[in-house]
């Protein structure tokens, strides 16, 4: 199977007038799909007349061979197998934690952004496999940023930030199709990805914002406690009643931000989009905040607020049915 859809339009935006149309993606449905106007197909260097990627068979043979393990336990979570002499990167496992709906922002970023604003990997295809999604991706060569962090001097970590300020500005130029209906969901207009929702359950698409906001409280409080516990924390009042929506990764965390092993501190590529979609214009900060929790400098140096605007009002509701939900693991 295969496709290669043009699913953006131009519109009045400026500097990034893209719009994503969910009813003109790739369909998710399809147990096989390969994009052969990617590079693993159209590269003038592959030997193959016509390049195939490894089956799901042999991807599981070398997860086991590298890493050890059942069969019936490879990918329960997800995991990662490189095939270096093909610059390919396969990460496979169960849909709840290996989606289809990840390769497709992968794969609308890299077309919504060809010059590399938001770097992201670049997306072969997919395979689904006895319960278990397999994506394609090319392999990011680097270091992730939190193992650099701290070897980094104040200059760099600044020209870091500022990137990372210019990826979420990029992402916040994207556009529904109809800004008269918008949306909180994944890119397919499906149910919100964030794992926040993990310990209730998938909300969505959500067409109030106060739905979400419910959903949110929800997740934290179930019915048998939430009177009780509401009455006792006042910040879930806090979160806003109008705000706008954008396109959100969502889980910006330091080890899935990839940056150049040499020169000119330089991000080359955001490998972790499993969360994103549409969101409120304040939960990619209250989710920065939260990754800046494993790491003092990132959280006390006020790397976050350099990064973007800072929403404190919304952290103090949102950290509060964060550690609420959490419990419930």
């Amino acid at each position: 199977m295969s496709f290669t859809p043009t699913f953006f339009t131009m519109g009045s935006w400026a500097p990034f007038p893209l719009i994503i149309d969910h009813s003109s993606l790739p369909d998710i449905s399809k147990s096989e799909m390969n994009f052969y106007d990617t590079s693993f197909f159209c590269s003038p260097t592959r030997t193959l007349f016509f390049p195939k990627l490894p089956s799901p068979a042999l991807v599981r043979k070398e997860s086991q061979a590298r890493f050890g393990g059942s069969f019936q336990h490879l990918g329960d979570v997800n995991e990662r197998v490189e095939f270096k002499h093909l610059n390919l990167l396969v990460k496979f496992g169960h849909p709840r934690h290996v989606s289809l709906e990840e390769a497709l922002v992968m794969r609308t970023m890299k077309q919504l952004f060809p010059g590399g604003e938001v770097p992201v990997p670049e997306v072969f295809g997919w395979r689904v496999d006895k319960g278990q999604n397999f994506v394609y991706m090319s392999l990011i060569k680097g270091q992730t940023l939190w193992k650099a962090w701290s070897s980094l001097t104040q200059m760099d970590k600044k020209a870091i930030c500022a990137q990372l300020s210019q990826i979420v500005a990029a992402l916040r130029q994207i556009r529904q199709p109809s800004p008269d209906r918008l949306f909180i969901g994944s890119i397919t207009r499906g149910s919100v990805q964030d794992r926040y929702f993990d310990y209730f359950r998938r909300p969505g698409p959500l067409f109030d914002l106060l739905d979400f906001h419910g959903a949110v409280r929800l997740a934290a409080f179930p019915p048998r406690e939430y009177i009780s516990i509401y009455d006792r924390y006042q910040p879930p009042l806090l979160l806003p009643a109008t705000c706008d929506v954008y396109f959100t990764n969502g889980d910006l965390d330091l080890q899935h931000i990839i940056i150049a092993e040499s020169g000119p501190p330089r991000i080359v590529g955001i490998v972790d989009w499993q969360q994103a979609g549409w969101y409120p214009e304040y939960w990619e900060y209250c989710k920065l905040r939260l990754a800046a929790c494993y790491n003092t400098d990132w959280r006390e140096s006020g790397w976050v607020e350099s990064i973007m605007t800072p929403y404190e009002r919304e952290w103090k509701a949102f950290y509060t049915c964060w550690v609420s939900a959490t419990m419930r693991l």
